[in-house]
């Protein structure tokens, strides 16, 4: 009898000390590489064709592609040098017809001689902004693969 009491209070000490040492362990924090600063969900869409103007000359278009999107801003792709050019209306059609302002918040000269634009879509009002988002979110569940 005594040494299944033994037994059973050495099995106890044993799961004592595995736990302690499992819960006493620091845990590793991983830390993004650089800082997120987007605020919304955003879609990839390599290559999806748009069009876009600039306010300082509004009958010329331009033709560039959208990488990604979101209800926030956009990743524009394009052929034209837009150095001086702060402010765009882009036209695309994404299951709907959208012409959306927005403002460049960086440019990034590539090496195959294309240019690479974060856009921030100025204000939307809110039942723009809703379609936007529901088309985006309906798109990204189509590529979700179970």
């Amino acid at each position: 009898m005594n040494t299944v009491y033994f037994a059973v209070a050495l099995c106890v000490f044993i799961i004592l000390i595995v736990l302690v040492r499992y819960f006493s362990r620091k845990r590793k924090i991983v830390a993004p590489t650089r800082n997120n600063r987007r605020n919304a969900f955003r879609l990839s869409l390599w290559e999806h064709e748009c069009t876009f103007t600039v306010p300082s000359s509004p009958d010329a278009v331009f033709y560039g592609s959208i990488r990604d999107i979101s209800i926030s801003g956009m990743r524009l792709i394009s052929y034209e040098d837009l150095s001086g050019v702060d402010e765009l209306m882009v036209n695309f059609e994404l299951g709907d017809y959208f012409s959306l302002a927005g403002k460049i918040e960086r440019r990034k000269r590539l090496d195959n001689g294309l240019y690479d634009f974060g856009v921030h879509f100025l204000p939307l009002d809110e039942k723009t902004e809703q379609k936007l988002f529901k088309i985006l979110w309906d798109k990204g569940r189509e590529k979700v693969v179970l």
